[in-house]
């Protein structure tokens, strides 16, 4: 199975350039404020990633253990 790369982010905002945008990213102009602006993710790659034009791998078997019953205790402070 052939994998397209996905095409460039180029996003222009006056003077502002954005090339890349990731997971939880913002843009904030002028006179704001983001409160309790929060993310929480967890990720699990038993391979990890290809990258580059016409590169790609086959018959692979990939095992992820990952036996935690919580990866990521969260606690959700009401001070803010």
């Amino acid at each position: 199975m052939k994998r397209k790369h996905s095409s460039q982010i180029h996003i222009l905002l006056d003077k502002i350039e954005v090339m890349s945008i990731m997971s939880c990213s913002g843009i904030f102009t002028g006179e704001n404020m983001q409160a309790n602006w929060r993310s929480y993710q967890k990720a699990n790659m038993g391979f990890g990633l290809i990258a580059g034009v016409d590169n790609h791998s086959e018959s692979n078997i990939n095992i992820v253990h990952d036996p935690d019953v919580v990866d990521m205790p969260i606690q959700n402070s009401s001070n803010n």
